[in-house]
């Protein structure tokens, strides 16, 4: 149940557990929440700041994270917790190290039957016209909004909001509401009856867990996306074939001659590269082109001391031509020659080709000259570590980039929460060492509300803004109010020790 309790004492004793303060912001709390694993903390920077107080997406308690949004259990003292949505999570300025929250609640079948009572209903609440029962996991939307410490937190749980009564399927700590209560009455959640109740359930349906559900996934397809695109990247980076890797794929002419002689010929002239020599006006010159695949030459022609009937089709810069073998040069192309090929090539095939080839040359081992063997092995071994080393520094880099941006956004994180907590000391908080002699852990809870006590006081009497003021003494109160609970539950147990002096 939630904020009705507080009007049948309920609440009062949430609005205690839970708005008894403020938190801090992420600087001091960070080093509070180092000594005190129990007290939260705010997460991240924060999103907003008003009325003295500064607003936060998420905090931090144990090891559980909590954002606006989520549904979680809070302690009444009684043996059923109340659930309730966090709304807002926030800090007062004048007080960083104390996290609050904004909660809306949701109500049990006996909370709609008490809070109907208190409101004037003469006896039980009327559905369907018989008497309102609900099920074990059923929960009751409502309106009902209030501000509560971040002390009586307990663990997450998930209500879902239906538009009808459900068939089940709910696990451990899942509920779900497809009725509210409003005035000493309940209805479906598909027919609230005035504009508030809709906005405030529309509102509700957009960050639910079934909504929670939908942003995992499209936080996981936009993960996808942005995995395929890094590889994009990647595989764009390795579409820059270097000068190098170019001429390791240039097949000269006595190779040519050799591999004319196998039948890896096609396999192997297809995907290299060629350097031509042709005659435009009397004068020569040299282009470079992609072998695309081998043809029947119109007619024989002499290559070394054979006569052969084979040419290539070659893409250029220009488009497609056909070339005989013995055009082809057995000098790598120049850096000029190399800038006019103008022929894209996919680097991963090109690269895996240039290894099919080497490959080839060393299973027909017997057809090349030893150094020439050694020559091709050697560059293939050498392009290989220059692009791991070109890899290796682009890895680099952008793993500085990315620290440096973590620097960043850690300095604007802590500009932030600074200016959060206006810049002052951080109070002290002595009950974090406080030692509990009668291993009663309300020993420990009094020292932590007497030192906000004096917190707040201290503010209270320093300030000259109205505002702060004005709130410094209302948390005063409240932890002026808890204290008397906690030393009066005390009292009541005297036999088994003294209560904390003031």
């Amino acid at each position: 149940g939630g904020g009705a309790k507080a009007e049948g004492g309920g609440e009062g004793e949430k609005s205690e557990g839970a708005s008894g303060e403020e938190s801090e912001g992420s600087g001091e709390q960070e080093s509070e929440g180092e000594e005190d694993e129990e007290a939260a903390v705010a997460v991240g920077r924060p999103s907003h700041r008003a009325d003295g107080k500064v607003f936060y997406r998420q905090m931090k308690k144990g090891e559980e994270t909590y954002e606006v949004g989520q549904d979680c259990y809070l302690e009444n003292g009684a043996d059923v917790p109340y659930v309730a949505r966090l709304q807002e999570i926030f800090v007062y300025s004048f007080a960083s190290s104390e996290v609050y929250f904004n909660a809306r609640w949701y109500y049990r079948e006996g909370d709609v039957h008490e809070y109907a009572k208190m409101a004037g209903a003469s006896g039980k609440v009327k559905y369907e016209g018989g008497t309102l029962t609900a099920a074990p996991s059923e929960l009751f939307f409502s309106l009902h909004f209030d501000e509560n410490h971040s002390d009586c937190v307990l663990r997450p749980c998930a209500v879902h909001l239906l538009d009808e009564r459900p068939d089940g399927g709910f696990g451990p700590h899942e509920f779900f509401a497809w009725r509210a209560y409003e005035k000493k009455a309940v209805y479906p959640l598909e027919a609230l009856p005035t504009k508030k109740l809709r906005d405030a359930y529309a509102t509700e349906a957009k960050r639910g867990p079934a909504a929670k559900a939908a942003a995992a996934r499209e936080a996981s397809e936009k993960e996808r996306r942005k995995r395929e695109e890094t590889e994009a990247r990647e595989t764009a980076r390795e579409t820059a074939l270097s000068a190098d890797e170019l001429r390791a794929l240039v097949m000269p002419r006595r190779h040519a001659e050799v591999w004319i002689e196998t039948r890896a010929f096609n396999r192997v002239a297809v995907d290299s590269l060629v350097r031509c020599v042709q005659r435009l006006n009397g004068q020569k010159s040299f282009y470079v082109g992609l072998v695309i695949a081998t043809k029947r030459a119109p007619r024989p022609y002499r290559l070394g001391k054979k006569l052969v009937e084979m040419s290539l089709q070659l893409r250029t810069s220009v488009g497609t031509r056909l070339a005989g073998l013995d055009t082809l040069s057995n000098d790598a192309p120049s850096e000029a020659e190399l800038q006019r090929f103008k022929v894209p090539l996919n680097p991963v095939h090109m690269r895996k080709h240039m290894r099919k080839v080497q490959a080839a040359m060393s299973e027909h081992a017997e057809k090349f000259d030893e150094q020439d063997l050694l020559r091709r092995a050697e560059e293939e071994e050498r392009l290989r570590r220059a692009r791991e080393a070109e890899e290796e520094a682009e890895r680099a880099a952008d793993e500085e980039r990315e620290r440096k941006g973590r620097e960043r956004e850690e300095m604007r994180r802590r500009a932030a929460d600074k200016a959060a907590g206006g810049g002052a000391a951080e109070p002290e908080q002595w009950w974090l060492s406080y030692n509990v002699t009668r291993g009663d852990a309300s020993g420990r809870e009094v020292a932590k509300w007497r030192a906000r006590l004096l917190r707040f006081e201290k503010i209270a009497k320093a300030t000259v803004a109205g505002g702060e003021r004005e709130n410094a003494l209302r948390l005063a109160a409240q932890a002026r109010q808890k204290i008397q609970q906690l030393t009066g539950e005390e009292e009541e147990d005297e036999e088994e020790g003294p209560g904390l002096a003031a």
